[in-house]
């Protein structure tokens, strides 16, 4: 019967550990810079005392994780127009799924990683593990080094900045999905308002991210309208050298833009769980955020 080595509980984990820390960070680079750390820790750390090894290693992660927030989070006082995570950009086929992507997948979309935005990084560790990784109050206020009624507390107050658009979002049919992604690609080419403005719902947002890099809007726009003729808009403005590749950004369908075969945005899809209108599109133009997709 083989021994697991340090090493070996370390990977078994790995990709939890980066799912935690890029829900916490919303950087690839950073949150493989945390799992990286927490991997020296747990190698230097008497294994002798850890009773529960994974409970262990998200502790550390989340320590980390809160750390790096709080100082990113006084940086983006001073971001251009809205923050987006740096997406995390797959084939559109079904079987590929984003590196990290453990326990819920409704809770790696750009639209719950934007949301989450609105809470301070102390409420952002504790509805992470809350939602995305179910762990109890006692182990979270454990993890964190704070009581379980402190995590109670924090818990509800982040609940109650969300409201509704923090509920558990579950994925829409992915055959539905892909027949409203094809629907918008071909109400996009048409350059017509009427035909895009069917496929969203009412109360539509497009967030734009463009981290003064790149032309975006500076705020998010509201209602299927004037978010139609604003990809109506984008559409007419479209080349020759320019191609649109469907993929998968965090889990859910999105258009990737390429000008001469280098990236110049990706809009994320976010579907209504029926899979029948979008209700939201995130733009990333940060070219930053896009270095990663060059070819």
């Amino acid at each position: 019967m083989s021994v697991q080595t340090s090493d070996d509980v370390y990977l078994e984990h790995r990709d939890a550990l980066f799912g935690l820390a890029y829900r916490m960070v919303g950087s690839i680079a950073d949150a493989e810079d945390v799992v990286a750390e927490a991997y020296l820790r747990w190698h230097r750390a008497d294994r002798a005392d850890v009773g529960n090894a994974r409970a262990y290693l998200f502790a550390i992660t989340s320590r980390l994780s809160l750390d790096l927030l709080k100082s990113a989070q006084r940086t983006r006082v001073n971001y251009v127009g809205s923050w987006l995570p740096e997406p995390i950009v797959t084939s559109y086929d079904e079987s590929d799924s984003p590196a990290g992507l453990a326990e819920r997948t409704d809770t790696i979309s750009l639209a719950f990683l934007h949301l989450i935005e609105r809470l301070s990084p102390q409420e952002r560790a504790v509805f992470v593990l809350r939602s995305a990784f179910d762990y109890p109050h006692a182990q979270v206020a454990a993890m964190l080094q704070l009581t379980p009624d402190n995590v109670r507390q924090i818990y509800r107050r982040a609940q109650q900045h969300l409201g509704a658009e923090g509920e558990p979002r579950f994925r829409p049919d992915p055959k539905r999905q892909h027949e409203l992604v094809e629907r918008f690609l071909a109400a996009a080419r048409s350059g017509e308002v009427e035909p895009l403005a069917t496929l969203l719902a009412e109360d539509v947002v497009l967030v734009g991210d463009g981290g003064g890099k790149a032309a975006s809007l500076r705020a998010p726009a509201f209602g299927r309208l004037r978010v139609a003729r604003f990809v109506r808009g984008l559409v007419r403005k479209t080349t020759v050298t320019m191609s649109v590749e469907v993929v998968r950004a965090n889990g859910a369908p999105a258009m990737l833009v390429r000008d001469s075969g280098e990236p110049i945005g990706l809009y994320a899809l976010d579907i209504d769980p029926q899979g029948d209108a979008i209700r939201g599109i995130h733009a990333i133009r940060n070219p930053d955020k896009l270095a990663r997709l060059a070819s």
